[in-house]
């Protein structure tokens, strides 16, 4: 329970005030005119206490508050120095409480930074290693520079590596010569009738695009009719794409007739070749012509040759390779 002042009747703490040794009533210092820098008397007590003409006297009436302008400032004065020392205090809560964040805050952005200086020495180590690779194979090159042979044979060895990769990217694709060009034709109607008339049946769903590649041919001077260009088809899957090849192939000399309108003329179902390859294949045609080989076919994007039925089969890969069989080539 809080104490009072038994003079004043305001709140006072245990430690601030006096206490009477015989009727055990706290009082203010300055409401009994005791100074609050001095210790209070041992058996120190009240005035109605106290023994003496004042003893039959009433100790309400001798205790009585009675107003105390001094005490009432001292005491406002108090009150407002500890109001603001706790306002101090919640203040100093909050900004420890800011430092803790901050510093928090600090120690995140330093370990990312560790991080950062740990992942930038790797790197410049392994710049380091590359850099000593680079120099050990710079001294090597300068001690044994190769001669323009092998720098020829790498630069064709390149080539092929590289147009086999473009190959690759032709898997599903054929390429159909022969069928004449009219304006407004749909091309995909024309490979679903050659499909049929080949006995292989074939969906437009099957077919992913279907155009004719290169620049339109004009006539000659002559007034004969030009070549037409070529039909490109993209098959879904590559299994589509085989399937149309070998049903060309086992109705070799098929034409145009049923297809299209107009004379008849011989079409071919053929897989469709890189621009490299092509200008290889019909090199190989004309050689094996001249050489009076018997066989010359392309699979799956490689051209491959044969003198007879019986002689080994060979792999033209490049113009070198026609070389190596036919001497050199006049091409």
């Amino acid at each position: 329970m809080a104490n009072k002042c038994h003079q004043c009747g305001k709140f006072i703490a245990t430690t601030d005030g006096a206490k009477c040794t015989k009727c055990a009533c706290l009082f203010h210092r300055l409401c009994v005119n005791l100074s609050p820098d001095h210790r209070t008397p041992l058996k120190w007590q009240c005035q109605g206490c106290k023994p003496g003409p004042m003893q039959g006297v009433s100790l309400n009436k001798v205790n009585s508050p009675t107003p105390s302008p001094d005490a009432d400032i001292f005491l406002e004065a108090a009150d407002n120095t500890v109001s603001s020392l706790a306002q101090e205090m919640r203040l100093l809560r909050v900004e420890l409480g800011s430092v803790a964040k901050t510093m928090s805050s600090f120690k995140e952005e330093l370990a990312r930074l560790n991080t950062v200086v740990g992942n930038l020495t790797k790197k410049f180590e392994d710049i380091e290693v590359r850099l000593n690779v680079l120099e050990t194979s710079n001294r090597d090159r300068t001690t044994s520079v190769p001669d323009d042979q092998q720098l020829s044979d790498l630069v064709t060895q390149l080539r092929v590596e590289l147009n086999d990769r473009e190959q690759e990217g032709l898997q599903n694709d054929i390429e159909i010569a022969g069928l004449d060009e009219k304006n407004g034709e749909n091309p995909t109607h024309l490979v679903l009738s050659l499909a049929t008339k080949l006995g292989y049946e074939l969906e437009e769903r099957d077919i992913v695009s279907a155009e004719r590649i290169g620049s339109r041919r004009a006539y000659a001077a002559s007034g004969e009719r030009p070549r037409p260009r070529p039909i490109v088809v993209r098959m879904v899957r590559r299994a589509v794409r085989d399937a149309m090849i070998r049903a060309a192939r086992v109705r070799r000399g098929t034409d145009s007739a049923g297809v299209m309108e107009g004379e008849p003329r011989r079409v071919y179902v053929n897989e469709r070749l890189t621009p490299t390859n092509r200008n290889l294949f019909f090199k190989t045609r004309e050689e094996c012509r001249r050489a009076g080989w018997k066989h010359v076919w392309t699979r799956n994007g490689r051209i491959f040759t044969r003198k007879s039925d019986v002689t080994e089969i060979r792999r033209v890969r490049a113009i070198s390779d026609l070389n190596k069989f036919f001497g050199t080539c006049n091409i």
